[in-house]
């Protein structure tokens, strides 16, 4: 990161801190330039530029990266181009991607309290805030199945929300089973909770539910 403070110094664009904060999206455009892979991404219906130290650029590709700052008024002399708002980001994973056509039913409004909670469930806010104590532990979280990925490194991925989340964002749990529900169930899912759980191939969650079962 202390590069990319030298060169935001250098260029006299305003700078935030944003370090840990973890963003996963699409890649839509690429642009190489002075070192750097500028990427503009689409994440939760935004669209956004970054900046990380020089990859292949993949258009569709998913990604996840590591927020380290973000700085207004960048302007790139390589480029000769200035971008009003730009990410500088490290840690940048991705994964071949795969159609969402038919497979993706996303909750698009936040809520501050979930609709399908249940006696002995957590909501998503819940779980997202309780993380660190959870690793190992068993939960319950009553949700919308938005997505549903099979048989991808042998279990079938599936993304829950309930409206809740951290912020203004939406939040999303994945859980990983043998069991496939549908998207656009509301389901009670069973499993143990994984913390900085790393699959390769670009599977990194910070939080993740195994071993799932799903009920009705």
């Amino acid at each position: 990161m202390r590069r990319f403070k030298l060169l935001c110094a250098s260029l006299a664009c305003s700078v935030a801190l944003h370090a840990g904060i973890i963003h996963e999206g699409v890649i839509k455009e690429g642009i190489q330039g002075g070192g750097y892979t500028y990427l503009e991404i689409e994440e939760a219906g935004k669209t956004y530029w970054i900046a990380v130290e020089g990859i292949e650029i993949v258009k569709g590709m998913e990604v996840r990266f590591e927020e380290e700052m973000r700085a207004k008024n960048f302007k790139s002399k390589a480029l000769n181009r200035s971008f009003d708002e730009l990410v500088f980001a490290s840690n940048l994973q991705h994964r071949t991607d795969v159609s969402n056509k038919g497979n993706v039913e996303l909750i698009q409004n936040k809520v501050e309290q979930s609709p399908y909670q249940q006696k002995g469930t957590l909501s998503i806010q819940e779980a997202l805030q309780k993380r660190p104590t959870l690793a190992g532990k068993e939960i319950a979280i009553r949700g919308k199945v938005v997505k549903a990925s099979q048989n991808i490194i042998g279990r079938n991925w599936i993304h829950i929300q309930d409206g809740t989340g951290e912020g203004s964002e939406v939040g999303r749990i994945v859980f990983t089973s043998k069991e496939l529900p549908k998207v656009g169930d509301i389901v009670t899912a069973k499993g143990v909770v994984a913390i900085d759980k790393d699959f390769g191939s670009g599977y990194f969650y910070k939080m993740i539910v195994e071993n799932a079962t799903f009920s009705h």
